[in-house]
């Protein structure tokens, strides 16, 4: 959750366990908002707005029922009828995501893909809106309430994410400097997976998403508990768009400020407790590898 980082700042509950594709594939799904009128921007697919998004992160990406739910769902069919579009739902694994955006399988990707510059290299961001993370243990276990407090822990992390970068490199880097052993970061695909080998004991910790964790929680009914209080690395959030598309990502923005006018957009960030985007966060998201 636009005009280009480059030349502009501007700016998920549901079960746990779902139905995973194989790494990689892609499945389709097709949205339900209200019917399409005008079109007000060119997309791939005459007046349907083809969404890349990785369903198996609720509470913003999920499958309820066989159907396409979540924040960022309810975003995009906001969105997209203020667009005039009929939203599709192109489910793709999130370490393939940014790929298929330059491979041109959809018009945007609305995925709670985290801004960095190395992402800003590849595709143009509209900011939506902000998170954080936060680290989940074992009911009973030692709180680790800070980045620093996993030195020397085994921690599971989804593929392909920033704090998979950051734990094993600049926070590692921290903790040999105060004495103390790196973290060791075990990737897996999704975010139950990861809870599934903290459960098993294949890991100490995990860190995800602070509204992922918090629904991780709730589900696994007081065998897990919620270790960290404040976020950690608060980040901004963007929907993505193939770099140079600046008529797609002018729409977006557009829509975005249609959004906030019809006050969709609190609702929506107050249902799922989500903030908008703080330019001081956008600032240091942009920092980031």
């Amino acid at each position: 959750m636009k005009t280009s980082l480059k030349h502009a700042v501007l700016a998920g509950t549901a079960a746990l366990a779902l139905a995973l594709s194989a790494c990689g594939g892609n499945s389709n799904a097709t949205g339900s908002s209200a019917d399409a009128g005008a079109a007000k921007v060119e997309t791939n697919t005459s007046g349907v707005l083809n969404v890349g998004i990785d369903l198996t992160y609720p509470p913003y990406d999920m499958l309820d029922g066989g159907k396409p739910a979540g924040f960022d769902v309810e975003f995009m069919d906001a969105i997209s009828a203020e667009l005039g579009l009929k939203p599709k739902y192109t489910d793709t694994r999130f370490a393939q995501i940014v790929a298929g955006i330059k491979a041109d399988r959809y018009d945007v990707i609305a995925s709670t893909l985290y801004i960095s510059s190395a992402r800003d290299k590849e595709v143009d961001f509209v900011p939506y809106f902000q998170t954080g993370n936060s680290i989940i243990v074992k009911e009973g276990q030692a709180a680790l309430a800070t980045a620093q407090d996993l030195c020397g822990k085994q921690v599971g992390v989804v593929t392909a994410t920033v704090i998979a970068k950051i734990l094993p490199a600049a926070e590692s880097d921290k903790c040999k400097k105060a004495g103390k052993p790196a973290i060791t970061v075990k990737e897996f695909p999704t975010d139950p997976e990861a809870t599934q080998a903290l459960l098993s004991g294949q890991v100490d910790a995990q860190m995800t998403d602070a509204a992922v964790a918090k629904t991780a929680v709730e589900k696994a009914k007081g065998r897990l508990s919620l270790s960290s209080r404040q976020l950690i690395y608060p980040i901004a959030v963007g929907l993505a768009v193939q770099e140079g598309n600046a008529k797609m990502q002018q729409a977006l923005k557009d829509g975005l400020e249609a959004m906030k006018a019809s006050g969709k957009y609190d609702e929506l960030l107050k249902k799922y407790n989500l903030e908008p985007v703080d330019p001081a966060v956008l600032e240091e998201s942009m920092k980031q590898a």
